[in-house]
């Protein structure tokens, strides 16, 4: 009863958070050019005339739904690793209605993972260590490399933190399977958008699809 009053308390915590998240970051925005040079408009104007603007939708209501769900499907697991899963679920819906990450958010679940692996899989410490510093060290070259041949981001930056920050939950060869399911997973999202649509995406929510995997992967080998 305590876990499943924590998923109605993180559900309402993130429909609410979902909500302001365009607000706090154009708040964040005006006040970081403030600091850089002076503004003949105000807060207000800003967040009028801004691009991001909340978008009235029922998506977040699925936090009631999901959260639950994750709380039974993965009631034998340690409580970070159902906090994390509550996160990814928030980036998730994050990503999928704006194209953007929550920093602090991946952070946390950076935090979580690594707590998850101290206190509770300590005897695999040097395995899940070592993913992730190989995890760390490819994104390191990779996002770099395919930026400077393409002249261009092809990777989004978030998405690979989210993979470094959730790296210490998996052994190596499984977190390889973990991008390559992410990757799959995102093409298909792709082919079937364009079989449908008959057009390109011009943007790809990529967190949901590492998300799936992490849960599909985490309730296999657990």
């Amino acid at each position: 009863m305590i876990l499943f009053g924590i998923s109605l308390l993180c559900a309402i915590w993130f429909h609410l958070e979902i909500k302001q998240f365009p607000h706090k970051i154009n708040q964040q925005i005006y006040q970081d050019m403030q600091s850089l040079i002076p503004l003949n408009f105000s807060l207000q104007q800003c967040l009028a005339h801004s691009k991001l603007q909340p978008k009235n939708n029922r998506l977040s209501w699925l936090f009631f739904i999901l959260y639950p769900f994750i709380l039974i499907l993965f009631t034998s697991h340690s409580l970070p690793i159902i906090l994390m899963l509550f996160m990814l679920i928030y980036l998730s819906l994050l990503d999928y209605e704006y194209y953007l990450t929550d920093s602090r958010y991946v952070a946390y679940i950076l935090l979580l993972s690594l707590a998850n692996l101290l206190f509770f899989e300590s005897h695999f410490l040097y395995e899940k260590i070592c993913s992730l510093f190989f995890t760390f060290l490819f994104f390191s070259i990779f996002i770099p490399l395919t930026t400077w041949c393409y002249k261009k981001e092809v990777f989004g930056l978030g998405d690979a933190i989210l993979f470094i920050a959730i790296s210490p939950l998996f052994q190596l060869d499984q977190m390889l399977w973990l991008l390559l399911c992410s990757c799959l997973l995102g093409i298909l999202f792709y082919l079937c958008y364009w079989l449908i649509k008959k057009e390109k995406l011009i943007k790809l929510p990529f967190i949901p699809f590492i998300s799936f995997s992490t849960i599909a992967l985490l309730w296999i080998n657990y």
